[in-house]
């Protein structure tokens, strides 16, 4: 008898009251499932890896019911989703089934403000609304807090939390709610103190890092799979000529009858969708278009149609990147290259998700685009994987201390409280402590905090101010733009946008009539002329974003980290360092400290020189001095902040911290090992300079 089968049978009979609710109609476990389940029943944390679509949110939700079901008149399961689109896949994919046997379910976002009539069983939300529910989630029945109750944490792809200011903003929240836990069990609101944590996780390259900074008593539960990647045409054209070539063609579209095309910004989804509309409008495709910046209401509506339609054709910005359902997807087209590997796996691992094989076409707008699309196919096709760059997050310190004096009911807390939470959750990034009260006294000096007496501090009037218009729950930072309000349908279209050129925007995939500006809104209406519309700017997220293209290329080509290609051409050298953003910004850094002048360009892929500089370009860059920079850092820290649009906050944060921050994100340490290693390797004459040409642009 088959190994696996006897192995469901077993988990079947301890899954006694979830079996039929998540796996009644398959029957059969996957892989994933087989593993994570025992180990979830028996009460451990643990971080789930596996690749998309192999059942890992029903691995973890099964076993946590299951358990706490049979343990609690009343409980709590807290899902954490980075997207709010994701919340509302997961509500409506479980809603019916759930409340079919009994169990309550909710959503809190800022598009679903949940009335907590009651304490839910599932309670899906983000970071944000997470934080929110912490500040305002006070009870006035027997349960003292909307979360007192919650003896299981579910964190949904958390790989793209990792490093970023949510991720670390969830973290903290973690540390609150066992806080929170404690004192809930203390007051007898809830039964148990004790969470149990649940991470999810595409396949990473070291997932013991995020193990370590969620979970650091958990283990990994890893389940391998590989789905085949066939591209339907090795010709990788720009996505005009594709659209041309190929969505026009009979064949084509009776093959191929839902299609996800992803672009890397806003408004090209907004022109791409408007484009295919008029192309297309005597096939049976429906297009429309998806990304953060449209309301709530067209996003929906996207999604809906994108599950119910039998012929459309998605046009979406990362937003559909997450494991949103949106129906069995025939053909996932990439119109130019993500900045990093995990974007590329996430967006085209959206296609065929139910079967063994993901068809795919890759698009480029020129050779560099063409190269870096071949070279991540290469790496997804392979099974390579590169670490994620991390962003700034000890910003999230100040919101944090914020936040936690929001959650007390008089608007207060003491020193000690503050100084504890900073310490639980710093010690992870330092070593020395004594930072808690660095942090305290800079924040008391500059006014940010104010003594309320008894050795208790509360906050100044403009955070109350924002703490009122729900304000200080976000750690994502973008300017602030326009809405775009449709006159006749009565209702907004989009938000964040910056500027309009004329008259006639795209937006939603149609050519829109400006007919009134007010305020902050812009009011439009059908264009009744055929004249092509616009296309909108969006107000950008202040925030860097690492290009990792780099390191895909460095594969793809097969060199190893430390060699360092360069050709010369026209007495022009570019040496080619494939290191990301992050190298580029270190080789920045040694330009303006050393005052290299002869440096003449840098990028994510390249550094840009005279001949005649050729040695002293070099010899600085093979030699880096650690203490010299770190020296630096601290000297030029408001420059270097800018550069990298670090939070603001940051300069509320003692020294030694703003340091950490850029050091961290630089990778400084290491980089400048690697720098010191360097072997700098002329391949002008070889084969290999054909490829690295392609990135001169």
């Amino acid at each position: 008898m088959d190994k696996s089968y006897l192995e469901d049978l077993n988990i079947k009979n301890q899954l006694l009251s979830t079996w039929d609710m998540f796996f009644g109609s398959y029957g059969r476990l996957k892989d994933v499932q087989r593993r994570a389940i025992p180990k979830i029943l028996e009460g451990k944390d643990i971080l789930i890896c596996s690749p998309t679509a192999s059942g890992k949110t029903e691995a973890a939700c099964a076993p946590l019911i299951e358990n706490l079901k049979s343990r609690f008149k009343v409980w709590t399961i807290l899902y954490i989703c980075p997207t709010r689109a994701l919340v509302n896949d997961i509500y409506e994919r479980f809603y019916s089934r759930l409340v079919y046997y009994g169990i309550d379910i909710l959503r809190k976002t800022g598009d679903y403000q949940a009335e907590f009539k009651i304490i839910p069983n599932i309670l899906i939300t983000t970071p944000e609304s997470f934080d929110s529910m912490m500040c305002r989630g006070r009870l006035k029945n027997g349960f003292g807090h909307i979360l007192s109750c919650v003896y299981a944490v579910i964190l949904d792809e958390v790989h793209l939390l990792y490093g970023s200011s949510r991720g670390e903003q969830v973290r903290w929240l973690l540390e609150r709610l066992r806080r929170l836990k404690a004192q809930a069990f203390k007051e007898k609101w809830c039964d148990d103190e004790r969470i149990q944590i649940v991470a999810m996780s595409a396949t990473m390259k070291d997932p013991e890092k995020i193990l370590k900074y969620y979970i650091p008593n958990g283990e990994i539960v890893k389940a391998e799979g590989k789905r085949e990647i066939n591209l339907i045409s090795d010709e990788i054209a720009s996505i005009d000529e594709t659209i041309y070539k190929y969505f026009c063609n009979a064949d084509f579209q009776n093959r191929f009858k839902k299609i996800l095309i992803f672009c890397s910004s806003r408004n090209r989804v907004d022109a791409l969708a408007a484009e295919l509309k008029s192309i297309l409008k005597e096939s049976n495709y429906k297009i429309v278009s998806h990304h953060g910046s449209l309301a709530r209401a067209e996003r929906e509506e996207t999604e809906e149609i994108l599950k119910r339609h039998e012929r459309v054709i998605a046009v979406s910005s990362s937003t559909f990147e997450i494991g949103i359902d949106i129906g069995s997807i025939d053909l996932v087209v990439l119109a130019e290259p993500p900045l990093d590997m995990n974007s590329f796996l996430q967006r085209i691992g959206r296609g065929n998700r139910k079967n063994e094989r993901i068809d795919i076409l890759l698009c480029a707008e020129n050779d560099a685009q063409r190269l870096i699309q071949r070279a991540m196919l290469f790496c997804a096709q392979n099974g390579i994987l590169f670490n994620a760059a991390s962003g700034d997050i000890f910003h999230v310190i100040i919101q944090q201390i914020i936040s936690y004096i929001f959650q007390s009911k008089d608007l207060t807390r003491s020193k000690n409280a503050q100084k504890s939470l900073i310490e639980s959750c710093l010690i992870y990034h330092f070593e020395d402590l004594s930072v808690a009260d660095e942090i305290i006294d800079n924040l008391t000096l500059s006014g940010q905090l104010v003594e309320a007496g008894d050795g208790r501090l509360t906050v100044k009037k403009e955070w109350r101010d924002k703490f009122s218009n729900g304000q200080i729950h976000s750690t994502i930072r973008f300017a602030n733009g326009m809405s775009i309000y449709d006159f006749e349908k009565n209702r907004v279209l989009a938000t964040n946008v910056q500027d309009f050129q004329n008259k006639r925007i795209k937006i939603t995939g149609e050519n829109k009539e400006i007919i009134d500006v007010q305020r902050n809104s812009i009011i439009v209406k059908n264009s009744s002329e055929k004249f092509d519309g616009s296309v909108l700017s969006y107000a950008p997220y202040e925030t860097v974003f690492f290009n990792m293209q780099p390191y895909a290329i460095r594969a793809y080509l097969g060199l190893e980290d430390h060699v360092f290609p360069y050709i010369i051409e026209d007495d022009v050298v570019y040496v080619f360092h494939l290191g990301s953003t992050q190298r580029e910004f270190l080789i920045k850094l040694l330009m303006k400290m050393l005052k290299l002048n002869g440096i003449e360009a840098v990028n994510p892929f390249l550094v840009q020189f005279n001949k005649t500089n050729f040695k002293k370009v070099i010899a600085s860059l093979k030699n880096p001095n650690y203490s010299s920079m770190l020296e630096f850092i601290e000297k030029d820290i408001e420059w270097i902040e800018k550069a990298l649009k670090i939070n603001p906050h940051n300069k509320l944060l003692p020294l030694k911290i703003r340091v950490k921050e850029t050091v961290r994100i630089i990778n400084l340490e290491d980089e400048i090992k690697l720098f010191k290693n360097a072997e700098f390797k002329d391949v002008t004459e070889t084969q290999l300079a054909m490829h690295l040409k392609k990135l001169v642009g």
